[in-house]
């Protein structure tokens, strides 16, 4: 089943502040099935009320997770951002990829290595091990993606001649 846009903007978010669907469930007084249903797309529509008690919880609009629209009113997530890295399929992430002018993959190259030192950062002072599996899950996902974009950049073709040659003499 296609997950719906509600679906990952609230997943995307609940993952930037690293916490579980349980935690989640917990803070906004729902069941974990319910945000897992959400989630995943088995509850395409849920009610608006769900919406409002999960962006009180988030700390955010709910306008947030109601539309490609924020409340700032900038669509979200651009393509090559990292939030549509973090968000989209492997095929959308590699066709997004191929697309990508060579100034576009070194930028999501660096905002991916930041997040990945973040991360790190973050597993660090974590306490509990759910909260560990969850951050060392996402190290994993960061880390393929950065590798998928550098091999990338190096077959990048804009790529100058020179600049191939010095890789190639390394």
């Amino acid at each position: 089943m296609d997950r719906s846009e509600i679906g990952i903007r609230l997943t995307i978010i609940r993952e930037e502040r690293m916490w579980t669907q349980g935690r989640l469930a917990e803070e906004a007084g729902v069941s974990p099935t319910t945000v897992s249903g959400i989630e995943s797309g088995r509850v395409s529509r849920p009610h608006f009320g769900t919406i409002k008690r999960l962006a009180g919880a988030l700390n955010v609009d709910p306008r947030e997770l109601l539309s490609p629209r924020g409340s700032d009113g900038r669509a979200r997530p651009e393509r090559l951002s990292l939030g549509w890295a973090m968000s989209s399929r492997e095929e959308e992430f590699e066709e997004g990829l191929e697309g990508a002018t060579l100034g576009g993959l070194r930028a999501l190259s660096r905002k991916l290595d930041e997040e990945q030192q973040r991360l790190r950062r973050l597993y660090g002072e974590a306490r509990g091990t759910e909260q560990r599996r969850l951050i060392k899950g996402r190290i994993r996902d960061v880390a393929a993606q950065h590798g998928s974009v550098e091999a990338s950049i190096i077959h990048h073709p804009d790529k100058t001649a020179p600049e191939e040659r010095r890789l190639g003499e390394g």
